[in-house]
């Protein structure tokens, strides 16, 4: 086993707060390297683990990937680390139980013929304490999972493998891992399609602990969507097409033991197909409530990759990628946002934020926090300056979906604030300069105010300007744009 240390550059965009005992910040962890994070959990202690993948450029090849922040967004570890003898491996699901971490992800031995499933057990100091390679039908290679950790202690893992099939086509195939929690194989159940959309994307277990719920995407021509019943031996008893025709990407929780919380692409008339199309479904997978959210304008959305709907107490979570570049997901030169909404069980938004937009920003997980915020993790490309390689993204925010923060300007130890925020008539912003210009920005990239800054403390009337999200920055002659950050008119 092959474990690498790393010097990690880190860019504060804000400073994390302490805020009735809730702590916001937001980041970005930039390398020479391509980094993603695909999940996130916290632990006990309000830490923060987050795992994905790393390409490491002397080997060329990825390797799994390991970070850990504490509460206000330090980094506290980072690991990356090799499956032995493979061209390229993965983390791709993290799972913390009895003060043990588990990470399920995968690697390539010998492209396109053989690949493995990994699993891997950490303890506190993430230092493994056993690991298991775990063979899968010849040809095949993962190409995404979700997993749980189910009432008997068990790790259930789902999602779907790629093949190339006899004419050189690639050919997407659902399957059903089980494992003991020391890594041992149960049972395990891959499908062979003549499809290329055949996926897989999650699996929770039934509330009274007798069988799983996975959400699956064309099994069958009813609908674009699926929830598959399966027996503790995962095999299938049946199949409901999922209402108003929603699929892929589902993040399914349960709001009380009768009901499951789903967000998908697809909508009734398909008015709504590039949106967060949320809907919750009972037992019978009768359809209960249903909503959608959208930025304005054409922009289209697309549900968090592998989490974008998450439940702590009574808060609950929606999230994706508003903008995303479809033609290019990973590499656009467009300009794109986390999307966060906050929601009551019937779906009603409390509030709906948008989070990025200077960049290409593309959501991977978010998770409702003990704290009652929520943190969310991705990428940041910025083509202007980067060749194919993405720093990551996280930001956490509190219960009212707000970053809390003042941020100091380089070469003065004086510190700037604007607020409130979000605001309504009147914008205060103080900063130890004597002269600054500051700009207020809209989402389509419109200057909407613009005003020199002459003294300490300034106020700016914004009365006239609508409800939504602004971008700001404060530049002065000699260093230009010093500072930037979004600022919220309610």
């Amino acid at each position: 086993m092959k474990t690498i240390r790393i010097q990690l550059i880190i860019i504060f965009l804000s400073f994390s707060n302490f805020l009735l005992s809730q702590h916001t910040f937001e980041k970005i962890i930039t390398q020479p390297e391509d980094q993603v994070i695909n999940s996130v959990i916290e632990d006990n202690d309000g830490n923060y683990f987050l795992v994905g993948r790393f390409k490491n450029i002397e080997a060329t090849r990825n390797s799994g990937y390991i970070i850990k922040l504490d509460s206000s967004g330090n980094l506290m570890q980072e690991k990356i680390i090799s499956l032995n003898d493979t061209l390229s491996s993965l983390f791709l699901n993290i799972h913390f139980f009895n003060n043990q971490y588990y990470i399920i992800g995968s690697g390539i031995i010998n492209y396109p013929d053989t690949s493995k499933l990994w699993y891997l057990k950490l303890n506190t100091n993430l230092e493994i304490e056993d690991e298991k390679i775990l063979p899968i039908p010849y040809g095949r290679w993962f190409s995404y999972m979700n997993s749980i950790i189910d009432s008997d202690t068990n790790l259930v893992i789902t999602g779907y493998t790629t093949r190339v099939d006899d004419t050189y086509n690639y050919n997407n195939d659902a399957f059903f891992y089980k494992l003991n929690i020391n890594g041992d194989s149960l049972v395990s159940k891959f499908y062979t399609s003549t499809t290329p959309l055949y996926f897989s994307f999650d699996i929770i277990e039934s509330y009274d602990s007798t069988s799983y719920y996975a959400f699956v995407s064309h099994f069958e021509s009813t609908s674009g969507g699926q929830k598959l019943i399966l027996n503790k031996n995962l095999d299938s008893l049946s199949i409901d097409p999922i209402p108003l025709g929603i699929y892929d990407y589902y993040s399914p929780i349960f709001i009380n033991e009768d009901d499951v919380l789903l967000c998908g692409k697809g909508s009734p008339d398909q008015s709504e197909l590039y949106a967060l199309n949320v809907i919750s479904i009972n037992d019978q997978t009768e359809l209960i409530d249903y909503n959608s959210f959208k930025i304005e304008g054409n922009n289209r959305e697309h549900p968090a990759m592998y989490n974008g709907v998450s439940k702590k107490e009574d808060n609950i979570y929606i999230g994706g990628t508003s903008n995303l570049d479809y033609a290019n997901p990973y590499w656009s030169s467009s300009d794109s946002w986390f999307h966060l909404i906050k929601i009551n069980t019937d779906i009603t938004p409390v509030w709906e934020y948008w989070y990025g937009g200077d960049a290409y920003y593309f959501l991977y997980s978010i998770l409702a926090t003990n704290d009652g915020g929520c943190i969310m993790v991705g990428n940041r490309y910025d083509y202007e300056t980067q060749d194919q390689e993405r720093d990551i993204y996280i930001v956490k925010v509190d219960h009212d979906g707000l970053i809390v923060w003042t941020q100091e300007i380089p070469g003065n130890k004086q510190k700037t604030t604007v607020y409130p925020n979000p605001g309504t008539n009147l914008l205060n912003i103080i900063t130890g300069n004597k002269v600054l210009d500051f700009e207020l920005i809209n989402l389509n990239g419109q200057v909407e105010i613009k005003q020199i800054l002459i003294s300490d403390a300034n106020t700016i009337n914004i009365e006239s300007l609508k409800s939504g999200i602004y971008f700001y920055r404060l530049i002065d002659d000699k260093n230009g744009t010093i500072e930037t950050g979004k600022w919220i008119k309610r």
